[in-house]
């Protein structure tokens, strides 16, 4: 148990968890040692120590709703779907454009052409080659999906 709980404190010093722990434990020892004193200097000495720690409290708390409201600011709602938007809209709108123009401008489409369908560009030819397989031949995909499987079963790296 000695052994988990040394792991425990590792993880919650490495992320963050433990610095408030701390700061309690220390403001509590020094509490501690002003009501244990046995002089004037040593009640001085605590008085400081007591000063010291409630002084590290306060601002850990401030550093915490500064941190807090400053996630909230970064994950505002609107603010994460424009980013998202901005950064998913020129690739996807150039896909969309050509999956209309593919449609409605060819040989045999709604506004007859004399050229055959259009072809992708080079970094969705191969996205709507896939995409057209996983639509219309799904045994491929099951069968390469469960050969997968199989195989991360059978060789341990999958439970």
């Amino acid at each position: 148990m000695q052994f988990l709980t040394l792991i425990g404190g590792f993880f919650l010093k490495f992320f963050g968890g433990g610095l408030g722990k701390d700061m309690i434990a220390g403001l509590n020892q020094a509490h501690r040692d002003r009501l244990n004193a046995k002089n004037d200097f040593d009640r001085i000495a605590a008085d400081k120590a007591v000063a010291f720690w409630e002084q590290q409290v306060v601002a850990y708390r401030s550093a915490n709703a500064e941190g807090t409201e400053r996630q909230k600011f970064k994950m505002n709602h609107k603010v994460f779907w424009f980013i998202l938007g901005s950064a998913l809209l020129p690739g996807l709108s150039t896909f969309g454009l050509l999956a209309i123009y593919n449609v409605l401008w060819h040989k045999m489409g709604i506004w007859p052409q004399y050229w055959s369908i259009a072809a992708f560009p080079p970094p969705y030819d191969e996205f709507s080659r896939m995409a057209m397989e996983w639509l219309f031949d799904p045994v491929k995909v099951a069968l390469s999906t469960g050969t997968a499987a199989a195989g991360g079963f059978l060789t341990g790296k999958r439970t």
